[in-house]
């Protein structure tokens, strides 16, 4: 009997998301130069009319907080019950790609993916956030870079 192998990654498409983020915009877009700016920001999107045409299931209520400079990454989190949400924000990262970034994994919201955390739900919603908050070059910049990556999404969906 044979040893087991090694678990399968439960996010093998993190890294091909990060790659093509960068790759599409590598300056990381728009800068936010106060943290109140990024809050209103991201409070004009998810109250504004394309969240929920985009995403109706996605939750309205999403906080927005500030994390330390020596923090290593930033991340999000929706509540069991999908009606709330949180991105915590690096700081040093103020800016939109990363914004985005967060953003989309709340309008994924919690419904299981068997491609994982940043697999073909995440990306839909990565791309479908680009087209409408970065503009169509961007859009078009990460879709071609999330294709050369080998990154699912569901092209259906992007309408």
């Amino acid at each position: 009997m044979s040893a087991p192998g090694p678990a399968p990654d439960p996010d093998p498409y993190r890294d091909a998301v990060y790659r093509a983020e960068h790759e599409a915009l590598p300056d990381g877009g728009r800068r936010f130069r106060r943290f109140a700016e990024l809050e209103a920001w991201v409070e004009g999107v998810v109250l504004g009319p394309m969240w929920e045409a985009r995403f109706p299931e996605a939750p309205l209520e999403v906080a927005v907080l500030r994390r330390s400079r020596g923090a290593t990454f930033s991340a999000a989190h929706v509540t069991p019950d999908g009606d709330a949400a949180a991105v915590w924000i690096r700081d040093g990262s103020w800016d939109a790609v990363t914004v985005v970034h967060e953003l989309a994994h709340v309008a994924a919201g919690r419904a299981h993916d068997p491609t994982g955390p940043h697999g073909a739900r995440f990306t839909t919603a990565l791309l479908r956030l680009w087209r409408e908050l970065l503009g169509v070059h961007a859009y078009g910049a990460l879709r071609s870079a999330l294709d050369a990556q080998g990154t699912p999404y569901r092209r259906n969906d992007l309408g």
